[in-house]
């Protein structure tokens, strides 16, 4: 979800703004997240404990890339 929506920054952009709207949309992503960015760590593999469903992982990869890339002009 994370990097589906950093090709959408970078569709956006045409590639000039990558890089820098992946790094507002990591922290964010992270925040809303429970603190992970990498799925097994999200799903909980190895500590047993779900930091994010995969539906909320969607969610919040939208909700970070909308706040960094902003709406439509």
């Amino acid at each position: 979800a994370l990097v589906g929506a950093i090709l959408v920054a970078g569709l956006r952009t045409g590639g000039e703004g990558t890089i820098s709207l992946s790094r507002k949309m990591l922290p964010r992503f992270k925040e809303l997240c429970g603190g992970a960015t990498i799925c097994r760590d999200l799903k909980g593999i190895g500590t047993g404990k779900v930091l994010c469903s995969c539906e909320n992982c969607v969610r919040n990869a939208v909700l970070a890339a909308e706040e960094a890339i902003g709406p439509k002009p």
